[in-house]
Order: structure tokens, then C-alpha cells, then sequence
């Protein structure tokens, strides 16, 4: 028998799946906007805090370190650990054999090396006296440069024909003469006629703007020694000049100084049995106008004179 009571059951409404989906696209939606401007207003009120109160912190923010700390690891990863590369074993020298040598065939050496040494500074020299004669003077040049300069100059139909004056002959180590009596080896005397004096070229005795000697210049100088002791008690001049180059009192002391080393070197070798005196021109005394570069060259000299 049935219930009066009983009520009737109600089938449940189901909602399609297309719809459930909508909806929640929809709230993900509406959440994404909400946060989007919850956080711009969150950093517009940030910034407005920060301008009205600003920090008075010296130290960086936790987070800025954070970052930075974060960036250095990624860049430490990015670089690619260096191969070491192994080293080469370091060549061994090997000693050469000390050659022992007698006595007798060292100073046979020793000699031969002497004699060579000689004959290099007697070619420096003869080298310098032509390149004097030629008007042009290389002494920062080789040897072999300079004659092959002085060939090719010489070998040119433009050579110029001027007459210079005779320089010294060079020769070897000369050996001490009689003081009376003329030369009685066959090397041309320096000092011969009526006019006993010499003249060198100062490009040959000295580098540009100095006062010492160039090495190499004993072989001019030994000569001229030689033939001054035939003329032991005379009076020898050693003056000095310059080109017009340069400030008039600069000249005039470098021409002394140079005259000063030549007269030095003289009476060192000769002794004191000679009256020396050295003076300085400067460009007072220019033997050609100094209009071009050779006339120049041939006004810087040393001029040694004998006076009996």
C-alpha cells in the first residue's frame, strides 16, 4: 500500500561541461586582473612612500644582492674551464768542448788578434779620410756600407771634381821616428812644405754634438803623433771649429772641448817636450760658405799646426 507521505524525488540538474570550463576560464581571468592591479597599485603606493620617505639605509638591499650573486654564478657556469696546457721539457744545452790551447799557440793568437784589431781601425780610418775627401761622412754606417757608398758615389759621372785638402795617409801602428832627419819609412809625412798643418774632419773624431773621441780614431790620430816627433820644442795648435748651426756660444764651447781631446790625446803620447795650446773657433772661421750640407761638413774640423 503506498505512502501518502512520500514525496516525489527530484532528478539533478546536470550542467554541461563547456560551461564549466567558460566559467573557469572566466575566474582565472577576473583573478589574473585582479592580481595585475593589485600589484600596480601596490607599487604606485610603493614609489610614492619612497619619494615621500626615502631610506636612509647605506647598505644594499637583500634582494639587489641576491641578484647579483645569482648573476656572477651564471656567468662563472658560462665560461668554459682553460685546458692546461702541459709544458715542454726545456732543451738541455749542451757545453761546447773547451778547446785547450799551449802557450806557445795562445800568444801566436793573441798576436794575430792584436794585428787584426789594428788593421780594423787602420781601415776605419782610411775609410773616414776618404769619405772627407768625397764630401760626405757616414760613421753610424758598416765599414762595408760606407765602401760601397763611396764606389757607387765614384762610379757616378756627377762626382764633384772641388779640390779638398790632403787628409793624413793611415797606415799601421807607427813606429817612433829619429827627431832629426826626414822620415825614413815610406808613409807620406802629414806635415811637409812651408804650411805644417793638418786638417781633420770632426765627423770622423766625434759624434754629433759630442766631446769624446770616437773609438777607432787612435789610427788618424797615431799618425800625426808619428810625425810630431820630428818637431820635438815647436808649438803645436790644435783649434777647433764648427759650422753655423746652432747658438754662437754653444759653437765656441764645443770647438774648445773637441781642440781640448785632441791636444789630450797628442801630448799624452808625446810627452811634454812640445808647447800645446788649444783653442775654440766656433763658427767664426768657416773655411767655405756655409751654403749646403757638404760645405757645412767640411767647416766642422780640427786643425793641428806646428810652429818652429
Amino acid at each position: 500500500m503506498a505512502s501518502f507521505n512520500q514525496k516525489p524525488s527530484i532528478p539533478p540538474i546536470r550542467v554541461p561541461k563547456s560551461r564549466e570550463k567558460g566559467w573557469f576560464l572566466l575566474s582565472l581571468i577576473f583573478r589574473l586582473l585582479l592580481l595585475g592591479v593589485g600589484s600596480g597599485f601596490a607599487w604606485v603606493l610603493g614609489m610614492a612612500i619612497a619619494q615621500i620617505y626615502p631610506s636612509r639605509a647605506t647598505e644594499m638591499p637583500i634582494a639587489e644582492r641576491l641578484l647579483r650573486v645569482a648573476q656572477n654564478l651564471t656567468r662563472t657556469a658560462k665560461r668554459a674551464p682553460a685546458t692546461p696546457i702541459p709544458a715542454l721539457p726545456t732543451p738541455t744545452a749542451t757545453p761546447s768542448p773547451q778547446l785547450q790551447l799551449n802557450p806557445a799557440v795562445k800568444q801566436k793568437l793573441q798576436t794575430d788578434l792584436r794585428q787584426l784589431q789594428g788593421e780594423l781601425n787602420a781601415l776605419i780610418g782610411r775609410t773616414a779620410a776618404l769619405e772627407s775627401q768625397l764630401g760626405n761622412s757616414r760613421p753610424t754606417e758598416t765599414v762595408e756600407k760606407r765602401l760601397q757608398l763611396m764606389s757607387q758615389q765614384l762610379a757616378s759621372p756627377e762626382t764633384a771634381t772641388t779640390p779638398t785638402p790632403a787628409l793624413p795617409a793611415i797606415g799601421g801602428t807607427p813606429t817612433p821616428q829619429p827627431v832629426t832627419g826626414a822620415p825614413q819609412n815610406d808613409r807620406n809625412p802629414v806635415f811637409a812644405g812651408d804650411a805644417l798643418m793638418v786638417t781633420l774632419p770632426s765627423d770622423v773624431l766625434f759624434d754629433t754634438g759630442s766631446i769624446s773621441l770616437r773609438a777607432g780614431t787612435n789610427a788618424i790620430l797615431d799618425n800625426l803623433v808619428a810625425d810630431l816627433r820630428n818637431y820635438e820644442g815647436s808649438t803645436v795648435r790644435v783649434s777647433g771649429h764648427t759650422d753655423d748651426g746652432g747658438e754662437v756660444a754653444e759653437n765656441r764651447n764645443l770647438s774648445f772641448a773637441r781642440a781640448q781631446a785632441v791636444e789630450r790625446y797628442l801630448s799624452n803620447a808625446l810627452g811634454e817636450k812640445y808647447h800645446w795650446v788649444a783653442i775654440g773657433y766656433g763658427e767664426s772661421r768657416p773655411s767655405v760658405d756655409n751654403s749646403t750640407d757638404a760645405n757645412r761638413q767640411r767647416n766642422r774640423r780640427i786643425e793641428v799646426a806646428v810652429s818652429q
